[in-house]
């Protein structure tokens, strides 16, 4: 969803435009694309490779598999980890933004980026994997098929 994410979080950013400094605006952008470095994370740490074209195949391919399952295979199988995703993250993000003001802007960006993934975990069935990290690791930790 990269070319998606790119063009809304480009259109919601230029919105940011009319209320809040450009190096804000900049940050939201930023923050609401780089969040899917963990993707590339957890390409490293499964397949050992550092190919960024190669993990994103893989992971287009995995995601594309995943989402042809039925809903009692889905509960069977291994779900990433994606670090940033979370609404734990979001949490910590919020907290960190009454101290850093940066923060605030990171959480906006992760915020918008989530809810794009949140739609598409929702039409696919899989939103509370999606929502909650600890509950992704316990899925990831708890279910064998890959």
């Amino acid at each position: 969803m990269i070319q998606k994410h790119i063009i809304i979080n480009l259109i919601v950013s230029l919105i940011f435009l009319f209320f809040v400094n450009p190096l804000f605006v900049l940050i939201i952008f930023l923050s609401s694309i780089l969040i899917d470095v963990d993707h590339y994370l957890y390409y490293l740490f499964e397949k050992k490779k550092f190919s960024l074209k190669s993990a994103f195949n893989w992971y287009i391919l995995e995601k594309n598999r995943f989402h042809k399952l039925s809903q009692e295979e889905k509960k069977k199988h291994r779900y990433f980890i994606f670090i940033f995703h979370g609404l734990e993250i979001l949490l910590i993000l919020f907290l960190l933004s009454f101290y850093f003001k940066y923060f605030l802007f990171i959480f906006i960006g992760f915020s918008i980026h989530l809810a794009e993934d949140s739609a598409e975990a929702f039409k696919f069935k899989y939103l509370s994997r999606k929502l909650f990290l600890s509950y992704a690791v316990y899925l990831h930790l708890k279910n064998k098929v890959k």
